[in-house]
């Protein structure tokens, strides 16, 4: 049986989804002045049911596109999946990005960590010719900043500050 990107793709998206969706049952809510839908608990809850949504929706337009692909049953595993990696590549750097971002977001800090990750993220996804790593990097440190005051100045949420101290 022959598995297209999408539906591998959407297989991925859909456990890592799940698992998102386990851990999240964990978050305290907190109510704040009164009952109110919008917990502490909700965005992630939200953003979990979307992409569980999105791998479903990859896993389904899948099973419909496989007509035209090439058939590598025959082929050994090995070789499929180093295959489908070196056509997918973007998206297992991702991931093992925010792997590495959230093993290491509690020793260096959130602002750092999100500069660096945003920095990555864009070099990933954007094609080889167009690639300019200063205003990547531009752009990283002045969105972690961003993001880092208003959570913290506006909202009041505490993030890890790291060994820098911001």
């Amino acid at each position: 049986m022959s598995f297209s990107r999408d539906r591998v793709t959407g297989i991925i998206l859909s456990v890592f989804s799940l698992l998102y969706l386990f851990f999240s049952k964990d978050i305290k809510v907190f109510r704040g002045s009164g009952a109110t839908p919008l917990t502490s608990a909700f965005i992630p809850r939200f953003w979990g049911t979307c992409l569980l949504t999105l791998g479903l929706i990859l896993i389904f337009r899948g099973s419909f596109s496989s007509a035209g692909e090439e058939k590598t049953a025959g082929s050994p595993l090995f070789k499929r999946l180093k295959g489908w990696i070196a056509g997918n590549y973007e998206v297992v750097l991702t991931f093992a990005l925010i792997g590495v971002y959230s093993a290491l977001l509690p020793s260096v800090g959130f602002t750092i960590m999100s500069a660096l990750y945003i920095f990555a993220q864009i070099l990933i996804l954007t094609p080889q010719e167009r690639r300019n790593r200063l205003p990547a990097f531009a752009v990283g440190i002045f969105f972690a900043v961003v993001i880092d005051f208003i959570f913290v100045k506006l909202i009041g949420v505490l993030l890890p500050k790291g060994i820098l101290g911001f």
